[in-house]
């Protein structure tokens, strides 16, 4: 439950609160469309098109055409003001499911640029409506399409678009074209010679909660797993965390029987539902690290153990380093290593399998203390065997640090898998485990990796390739080895 408890206050610690009516349901459940990246040659682009229509305030847009397309760039900084007022702005969540015909706003993700756009865009034989994988395929179906349905936009509102994106494909392959940058394709109304995003426009904020009412809302009447009050609207945890599911054991328990599962994985409330959602959103942007273990997802939850203001300077740090999060910093453990034991750590292991999430690990209740020392334990393992070989003459601060640790352990172990998906898989899961033994303080089975290392010997010395690096290739190991007994003996 620390996991959980944690996530959730940190969805209360951030929520600014808002006083305006529009917004005042849905600020919680709002997502930012692109990850913000500070590095002005990297950081996303929103592509506009700008709707003409006859009334903004119409209950269904009358589109008459597009005005222009142009491009601006989007947020580059942290501020949580300014995060939260592009957040209303695009009004932006992703559906719970990827094949679901419907987006909660009229944004489209294009990706990274294109070399050829209108190929992209209008499929290889130009055709976009005979080809599925053509973006005009996509973004008319998933997109566009269900605004017509819903009576968002009036009756052809939406062949109009089409035509006129058509029209401008020259315009949009100009405007899409960086591939070092991420792009969205953003529909708003052109009010006056002004752009306005979806969430200042009305019957777009009105179809988001309709949408979000319908897709994450319940009609059981539950008892909150969290807090513990009845509430007539349950939503189950899954809506949250897509890992969350009746047969993740190692989650959270399931029931067997077959009946009434979906009430019963672990129902939460709406006020539980707004706060869990929100604090996944601060994770994903602030607490999520997917660059020390390639291909696997770190989520790390600070948990204040000092709550009351008045306890000085040491809880004031503690919300500040909360508040500000932790971006995208390469030396990720090593910034949590730093904080103070008024806190401490959850961590949750997963995977990006498409539009699933799939569930590896989870330590609760690290004390920075104990990144402390697995960090001192490495130093000396890595001044041991590593510092001054002929690969690192020079004494390396950044080959100091645990996520070099946790780096060196997971390129050991997958240097001793097979070549088949299958092994790599197996040799992943060892070593996320072994990572979790260390963070957890537990027991790491030497032996066992010690036998491992050694019938993988016998292909490694065989293998021409691996032998021109080979003396290194075996302290590195030797070092992994020299670390996880410092670390068993506590």
């Amino acid at each position: 439950m620390g996991f959980l408890n944690a996530t959730c206050e940190l969805g209360n610690l951030n929520n600014i609160g808002s006083r305006d009516p529009d917004f005042k349901d849905i600020d919680k459940f709002l997502r930012l469309p692109l990850q913000i990246i500070e590095d002005e040659t990297r950081s996303g682009r929103v592509i506009r098109v700008w709707l003409n229509v006859k009334d903004i305030n119409e209950e269904s847009l009358h589109v008459k055409g597009i005005e222009k397309i142009d491009s601006t760039d989007f947020i580059r900084n942290f501020d949580e003001e300014k995060i939260q007022q592009e957040k209303r702005k695009y009004i932006f969540r992703e559906p719970t499911g990827s094949a679901t015909p419907w987006k909660f706003s009229p944004i489209y993700k294009l990706g990274k640029g294109a070399s050829d756009a209108k190929k992209e865009l209008l499929g290889e034989n130009g055709s976009w409506q005979e080809d599925r994988n053509s973006r005009f395929y996509k973004l008319h179906r998933s997109v566009l399409s269900d605004f017509e349905t819903c009576k968002v936009f009036h009756i052809g509102s939406v062949d109009r678009i089409m035509e006129e994106l058509e029209r401008n494909i020259d315009r949009l392959g100009e405007l899409w074209s960086d591939k070092k940058r991420s792009y969205l394709l953003v529909f708003g109304v052109n009010n006056n010679g002004n752009f306005f995003y979806p969430g200042q426009i009305p019957v777009f904020r009105s179809y988001f909660k309709s949408k979000l009412s319908g897709n994450l809302g319940g009609d059981v009447r539950v008892v909150c797993g969290l807090c513990n009050s009845n509430s007539e609207a349950g939503a189950n945890l899954d809506k949250v965390f897509k890992f969350a599911t009746f047969d993740k054991s190692s989650f959270l328990p399931g029931t067997r029987d077959g009946k009434g599962v979906s009430e019963k994985v672990f129902p939460i409330c709406e006020d539980c539902l707004s706060s869990l959602s929100l604090g996944r959103e601060i994770l994903d942007r602030s607490f999520l690290d997917g660059r020390t273990l390639p291909g696997v997802k770190i989520y790390v939850v600070p948990e204040l153990l000092i709550s009351q203001e008045n306890l000085g300077t040491a809880s004031k740090e503690t919300k500040d380093f909360i508040r500000t999060g932790l971006h995208t910093s390469e030396r990720f453990f090593n910034i949590l290593a730093k904080q103070e034991n008024s806190l401490v750590y959850h961590f949750l292991f997963w995977e990006q399998n498409q539009s699933q999430e799939r569930l590896h690990l989870m330590v609760e209740d690290v004390p920075p203390s104990r990144l402390k020392h697995l960090e001192k334990l490495w130093i000396d393992s890595y001044k041991t065997f590593l510092w001054n070989q002929a690969k690192e003459p020079d004494f390396d601060p950044n080959s100091t640090t645990l996520d070099k640790a946790l780096k060196t352990i997971y390129y050991v172990f997958t240097s001793l898998s097979g070549k088949s998906d299958a092994d790599k898989a197996i040799m992943k899961e060892r070593m996320i485990g072994v990572t979790g033994q260390l963070l957890d303080n537990e027991t790491i089975n030497i032996k066992g990796i010690k036998k491992l290392m050694i019938s993988r010997f016998p292909g490694l010395f065989s293998d021409p390739e691996w032998l021109k690096n080979g003396a290194y290739e075996l302290r590195k190991m030797a070092t992994v080895i020299d670390f996880i007994i410092k670390a068993n003996r506590r």
